[in-house]
């Protein structure tokens, strides 16, 4: 959950919803990302999405929550399903495609977007680790 969504008071809701979704919490850990931990873990995106740097700063801009969900009824579509939900980056896009999406409900923009979500199955491990053993 990215800083702007967490110092707005929708963690609540984007906790609620993943759950109604039908996903298990399996870890939650709450984090300040400096600038430098932020670019470290989206570096996948440099030189791919032209927002990747301001999704950095964003990151870096106060505390974040990182969530290891589970699909509990089909585990191995965990990923699939949380970008479903995710929905599209920009949250404009999100309203119209997916309106009940995360980024439909609580996100402003390409970059405040409410939620970060992995793009490959092969990922989200690397991203766990990363915040659940990695980062200080």
């Amino acid at each position: 959950v990215k800083p702007h969504a967490v110092r707005e008071g929708r963690l609540g809701g984007i906790v609620r919803d993943v759950v109604a979704a039908g996903f298990e919490l399996v870890a939650g850990r709450s984090a300040a990302l400096s600038r430098v931990n932020a670019s470290e873990f989206l570096e996948v995106y440099q030189g791919v999405s032209p927002e990747a740097r301001e999704w950095a700063e964003e990151l870096s801009q106060g505390g974040c929550v990182a969530l290891q969900l589970v699909l509990t009824a089909e585990p191995q579509r965990s990923v699939a399903a949380l970008r479903e939900l995710c929905g599209a980056h920009d949250p404009a896009v999100a309203e119209r495609i997916h309106p009940k999406s995360l980024r439909a409900r609580y996100g402003e923009d390409k970059v405040r977007n409410g939620v970060h979500c992995t793009d490959l199955p092969e990922d989200a491990p690397l991203e766990a680790e990363y915040f659940f053993s990695l980062l200080p």
